[in-house]
C-alpha cells in the first residue's frame, strides 16, 4: 500500500494504519528534531509533540503537498515553540562538557562540534535549509514546501549560510582554506 493511500485510509477512519505512518517517519523527525535542539530528551519531546499535530492536523492536509515535507514541517514549527518555551543547554555547551574520546574520535567529535556551533550561530531560516539538505538529502523544492519559501530564496538562504559557516569556521581556526 503506497503513503497516499495509507493516508487516505487513516483519514476515513483506519487509525490504526497511523504507525505505519510513525514508523516511516520516527527516526528522520527525531534526528533532525536533535539537530534543531541539540539535547536528546528535548529532541524526543519535540518528535511526540510532531506526531501529536500530525493525528490532529491530519485531517487538514492536502494531497498537493508532498507528505514528508509536511511533517518536517510541523517538526520545525514544534521546535520553533520549544525554543520560545523552554531555556535549554546549547549544544556549544554541551560539547565543552562531554567530550572524552580516543585521539581520531576526539578530532572527528570535535570538527563536528565545531560545524553544530557554527550551524547553531546561523539564523534560523538559514539553519534549517542547511539541515534539511545536507542531513537529510531534501531537494531544493522539498525544502522550499518545509520552510515556506520559494526556490530561489531556499538557494539564497543555503548559498549565504554556507558563506557564514566557513568564515566561523575559518575565524574560529577549525577550517583551513
Amino acid at each position: 500500500m503506497n503513503e497516499k493511500e495509507i493516508i487516505r485510509r487513516i483519514k476515513q477512519g483506519e487509525k490504526a494504519l497511523f504507525e505505519t505512518v510513525v514508523k516511516e517517519y520516527y527516526q528522520e523527525i527525531y534526528h533532525f528534531c536533535f539537530y534543531k535542539t541539540g539535547d536528546a530528551e528535548s529532541a524526543y519531546d519535540c518528535t511526540q509533540e510532531t506526531f501529536l499535530h500530525v493525528i490532529r492536523f491530519l485531517d487538514g492536509y492536502t494531497e498537493r503537498n508532498h507528505f514528508r515535507a509536511w511533517i518536517f514541517g510541523i517538526a520545525r514549527n514544534v521546535c520553533s515553540d520549544f525554543f520560545r518555551s523552554r531555556k535549554f543547554v546549547t549544544m556549544e555547551e554541551e560539547a565543552l562538557e562531554g567530550v572524552q574520546e580516543e585521539e581520531e574520535g576526539y578530532r572527528r567529535a570535535e570538527m563536528r562540534d565545531s560545524v553544530q556551533a557554527a550551524l547553531n550561530r546561523l539564523p534560523e531560516m538559514q539553519k534549517d535549509v542547511i539541515i534539511l539538505r545536507f542531513y537529510y538529502d531534501m531537494k531544493l523544492k522539498e525544502i522550499a514546501a518545509v520552510v515556506g519559501a520559494g526556490i530561489p530564496t531556499v538557494k539564497s538562504r543555503l548559498k549565504q549560510g554556507m558563506e557564514k559557516m566557513r568564515q566561523f569556521l575559518e575565524k574560529d581556526g577549525d577550517l583551513q582554506i
